[in-house]
């Protein structure tokens, strides 16, 4: 994946870190999961990894949440599942305008003052 790619990427996953510790849901697999993801996004955003190591983290991390939604009823609130739901998005495939106005409309309902 290319570094712009992975930038954003790992700016959404701070956002989506943010909003799923916020939630309120004191569910055991909630809080296991939250911890998890908490300490992921940390390891990617302090240790900058780059190129394949940077995607081989990305899909340990997909891959875990993604079976936890699945296996064990995970649950998202509407602004974390959209993020989610974009994060899969660019994972999936190359960024493009479609992409940018969707985070931006997703950004922009939590926080009112993001400006273009």
């Amino acid at each position: 994946m290319e570094y712009s790619k992975q930038k954003l990427l790992l700016s959404i996953l701070m956002n989506f870190d943010e909003s799923f510790n916020n939630q309120i849901n004191e569910s055991a697999v909630n809080q296991e999961m939250g911890q998890f993801i908490k300490l992921s996004v940390q390891e990617l955003s302090e240790k900058q990894y780059r190129g394949s190591l940077f995607d081989k983290k990305i899909d340990q991390l997909i891959s875990k949440v993604n079976h936890e939604r699945n296996a064990n009823k995970l649950v998202f609130n509407d602004y974390t599942g959209r993020l989610w739901d974009q994060i899969l998005q660019i994972k999936q495939r190359t960024t493009s305008f479609e992409t940018a106005y969707s985070l931006i409309d997703i950004l922009s309902t939590k926080n009112a003052s993001l400006k273009l």
